[in-house]
């Protein structure tokens, strides 16, 4: 089993400026360089990531492997979720 989180590849996507960020639900969008968790407008996705870009993250160290449908990120962080009080 590839090292990493699977994350299904229809959540992870391409903005209009290149960055790459996973859906996290909500508007809100985990930028895979930075870490930090962004809203953004839809109009702002551009696409869903394609393999020619996910084979140059994987050359990279930031996708660790994928397939066709999930894509292996070493080193996520944890998804904030709000807690019951």
């Amino acid at each position: 089993m590839p090292a990493g989180t699977p994350i299904n590849r229809t959540w992870v996507l391409v903005m209009r400026d290149g960055s790459v960020m996973i859906d996290w639900g909500g508007g809100r969008f985990l930028d895979i360089n930075t870490g930090d968790l962004r809203a953004f407008p839809e109009r702002e996705i551009s696409h869903h990531i394609q393999d020619s870009e996910l084979d140059h993250l994987k050359s990279t160290g930031q996708v660790s492997s994928y397939s066709s449908n999930v894509v292996y990120f070493p080193g996520l962080p944890e998804r904030p979720l709000r807690t019951m009080d």
